[in-house]
């Protein structure tokens, strides 16, 4: 079984899988997949749906949620990939630890417009070329379903993987 077939099988537990999400800045509205949901704890239908940003933030730790902000924020502002590990509740109030990866896009008159990322759980069972896989895997998809937005977010996500990770970031395990 290759790569892409297995993505919509059981390979990962629920726990384990990473969370894809696009966040329209116009409506405040962050569109996600039941991963994501699964992680911050939220209702998968919402999540399809759209929610505010606020109710993901409202679920990531309080220590985290300042330097979580500010580098969303900076993203938005600079438009440089963003990169953040930090915690968050998920469904049963247990702590996760997560990695989260994204990169916001302008419109044409260079006014940021859409956030596109995606958020994993960083435990031992989740390793870092899997995750890697799993995106170029995504990418495939983007690129045959003619998602250039999603494609160039994955793009962008896979760059980042392949950093060696800054020594101002600590990961949170």
């Amino acid at each position: 079984m290759n790569l892409v077939d297995s993505i919509g099988t059981s390979e990962f537990s629920l726990a384990e899988e990473p969370g894809i999400f696009t966040w329209d800045l116009a409506t405040d509205k962050l569109y996600a997949d039941s991963a994501l949901a699964n992680l911050f704890g939220l209702d998968p239908e919402q999540t399809l749906t759209g929610l505010p940003v606020i109710r993901y933030l409202d679920r990531i730790h309080p220590d985290d949620k300042p330097s979580v902000a500010k580098a969303i924020s900076d993203s938005v502002i600079t438009g440089n990939p963003y990169r953040c590990d930090y915690r968050v509740f998920d469904r049963s109030g247990q702590i996760v630890a997560v990695a989260a990866f994204g990169r916001c896009f302008r419109d044409e008159a260079g006014n940021p417009s859409q956030y596109a990322g995606i958020v994993f759980p960083t435990n031992d069972d989740v390793q870092q070329d899997e995750l890697s896989a799993h995106c170029r895997a995504a990418l495939k998809i983007a690129r045959s379903s003619g998602l250039q937005a999603t494609a160039d977010a994955l793009e962008a996500i896979l760059k980042e993987l392949a950093k060696p990770m800054p020594s101002d970031v600590t990961p949170i395990h």
